[in-house]
């Protein structure tokens, strides 16, 4: 088994989240899809959205689109959204190729990370299914450069999926103790270049019957002129039902099948936005 992923989830299970660490060519494809990304994103507004569709599933999604939950709680930033099997459908695709071949090298790299944490927890749990991902799994890569006078860029949330695996190219993100955290706290978190964070979602709760509790976390506005941070949303695919890690009193009435296609409002809307379309 990858000693990595190994430790990962030795992390989560005992803090929270869990840190990877990138081999050299795996952080150089991280440079350049930041590279890329901060090039793109330097484009006028109606140039960024010739790269988008109607619905936002795809491309770029323009500043405050996106909300923790509520349209009074909007991001602070614009973002694109990066599917592997939905690029030749993005208009004006062939316009910004590096990119998007940046962005599918890198996505690569993290598919390779998730895929052997899952297949970590599955030795772990003796979970004898299979759990495929890709087809239900987008990378996000979000922009902050607009100035803003709130506290805060996002507001303290969950992610709605099984994991999250986060860069940043600056500080900002921080853990908190749950939604309704005061603004003030928050346990900041600084990424080195070659490292990545693997955040659990309410998804991966659901899976280990409440053993482990989603990442809760937020984004400070330090003011800081130009922030990046790249994100891998991990849903799995729901062609099947889905059997969760664990079974117990905590998700015996759960389906996880429904659950990935169409979480509730309360939850931070991954799924919903993104994986039911």
């Amino acid at each position: 088994m990858n000693s990595a992923s190994s430790a990962a989830l030795d992390q989560i299970l005992s803090q929270g989240y869990g840190t990877v660490r990138l081999d050299a060519d795996e952080a150089v494809l991280l440079a350049g899809l930041y590279r890329e990304a901060t090039e793109f994103f330097t484009k006028d507004t109606p140039d960024k959205l010739r790269y988008s569709v109607p619905n936002r599933i795809s491309g770029y999604r323009p500043f405050k689109y996106a909300n923790t939950g509520s349209q009074d709680k909007p991001d602070y930033n614009d973002s694109f959204v990066y599917w592997r099997h939905r690029r030749a459908s993005l208009p004006h695709h062939e316009e910004i190729a590096r990119f998007l071949d940046a962005a599918e090298a890198y996505r690569q790299v993290t598919a390779r990370i998730v895929g052997d944490l899952i297949e970590e927890m599955c030795e772990r749990y003796d979970y004898p299914h299979k759990l495929p991902f890709e087809d239900a799994s987008l990378l996000q890569i979000n922009s902050f450069v607009q100035p803003v006078d709130a506290t805060l860029y996002q507001y303290s949330h969950e992610d709605a999926d099984l994991l999250t695996v986060i860069w940043a190219s600056a500080p900002g993100l921080e853990g908190t103790a749950g939604e309704d955290d005061d603004e003030r706290n928050g346990v900041p978190f600084d990424f080195p270049p070659d490292e990545v964070l693997i955040m659990p979602g309410s998804l991966l709760t659901a899976m280990t019957g409440g053993a482990v509790p989603p990442f809760y976390h937020q984004v400070r506005n330090h003011n800081i002129r130009e922030r990046k941070s790249i994100m891998y949303f991990v849903s799995p695919e729901a062609a099947e039902p889905i059997e969760p890690f664990v079974r117990n009193a905590f998700n015996a009435g759960l389906d996880i099948q429904r659950l990935v296609v169409d979480n509730p409002q309360t939850y931070f809307g991954l799924s919903q936005d993104f994986v039911s379309a």
